[in-house]
């Protein structure tokens, strides 16, 4: 193969870190307001968990 007879490239040092995020990420602004709209609904939950004992 041809592309094996090469060297590869060199990876240049990273000389600035990364910045870190200012604020942790939480949930997302979309999913909290519908989470609040469906809240304020007074509905039950929109799904029933599975029981992992048989009845």
């Amino acid at each position: 193969m041809k592309s094996a007879d090469r060297a590869r490239r060199a990876l240049t040092e990273i000389t600035a870190p990364l910045a870190p995020s200012r604020k942790p990420p939480g949930i997302a602004p979309l999913l909290r307001q519908l989470m609040a709209e469906y809240a304020a609904t007074g509905l039950p939950p929109a799904y029933l968990p599975k029981n992992t004992e048989e009845d």
